[in-house]
């Protein structure tokens, strides 16, 4: 019968939608007593302000870090810098990523690479020069370390990547350092999707890598919203409220995790800020590789990815394309 039909149509959807109320639930009890007993984010430097700076009914721009130093560490590199805006008005998810090599000028008017910025001034200086570069506002910043990586990927159950090209590398590190991934579709676990992450050592570089970790965020994405890693948000947002460094407060991380039913409808789209290579010239003591861009460019391109969801369809240029670069006439 018809109406029998249309019940059977509909309980899936009560289903899902009955997880995640009871997720978000779990996830908000769950931050209620963490932040109740501080001694549980011992590991972490998070906001103290009680107050929510996000408005979930309007677009929002976080800067995305990942660093080797341990959570509540003053210093490291950032191997990622990547900006996440939230529209929900387009219902779309933008991924801008900006190469860790990128030259920048600092507030001391010195050039530098921008994955600088962690180990001079921390975060807080990472989120001023990126506002610089971009010339739109961020309303906050999350840096992720490596060993939360390796936590949430396993927590998952793993995610499934497309390995293009075989990643052999071990990158000296203490911890962390063996990178060893074969060509395929593969279903990783957290040591090998970190290493997918950091690898950078082929004709492409810091530009592969950036187009890497763009996969990851959608393939971590993607595995979250499976139902059954729905009800493992609370402690998905235990290991990461305790192993990231956040100016948002924790009413800004729940108003998010209660929005993850909305946010698995919007689109996803990513892009990394157009730029050419520079080589360090051997006559020229102290001379660097960066990845050098054009400032109009790099904020022009910011703004029509991030705020109109238009696409670049060339990220790698010629330096003269950068160095002579003039915005569109319409």
């Amino acid at each position: 019968m018809p109406g029998r039909h249309a019940r059977k149509h509909r309980t899936p959807v009560k289903k899902i939608s009955s997880v995640f109320f009871l997720a978000g639930a779990l996830v908000t009890g769950t931050l209620l007593g963490l932040h109740k007993f501080p001694k549980h984010t011992i590991h972490a430097a998070h906001s103290q302000s009680q107050t929510s700076r996000l408005q979930m009914n309007e677009p929002y721009q976080l800067l995305i870090l990942g660093t080797d130093a341990r959570p509540g560490d003053k210093n490291g590199n950032s191997d990622v810098l990547m900006i996440m805006r939230v529209d929900p008005e387009a219902h779309r998810i933008a991924l801008l990523s900006i190469p860790r090599d990128t030259q920048v000028a600092f507030p001391d008017g010195r050039y530098r690479k921008i994955n600088e910025s962690m180990q001079i001034g921390g975060a807080t200086l990472s989120e001023k020069v990126v506002e610089k570069l971009i010339g739109l506002p961020i309303d906050g910043y999350v840096v992720a370390h490596f060993d939360s990586v390796v936590q949430l990927v396993n927590l998952l159950g793993g995610i499934t990547l497309h390995i293009s090209k075989p990643m052999h590398y071990d990158t000296g590190d203490k911890v962390h350092h063996r990178i060893w991934l074969n060509p395929g579709l593969q279903h990783v676990d957290g040591e090998d999707a970190l290493g997918f992450v950091r690898f950078r050592h082929d004709e492409l570089g810091d530009i592969g890598r950036t187009e890497r970790q763009q996969e990851f965020i959608q393939a971590i994405y993607q595995q979250i919203l499976q139902p059954k890693n729905l009800l493992h948000l609370p402690e998905i947002s235990k290991i990461m409220w305790n192993s990231v460094d956040t100016d948002l407060s924790m009413w800004d991380v729940i108003k998010m995790i209660g929005h993850m039913e909305q946010y698995k409808n919007y689109s996803i789209i990513h892009e990394t800020l157009p730029g050419s290579f520079h080589n360090p010239n051997p006559l020229y003591a102290g001379d660097l590789s960066y990845w050098v861009v054009n400032p109009q460019q790099a904020k022009f391109e910011a703004h029509r990815f991030l705020l109109n969801g238009i696409c670049n369809t060339q990220t790698i240029q010629n330096p003269s394309e950068t160095n002579n670069w003039k915005p569109p006439h319409h």
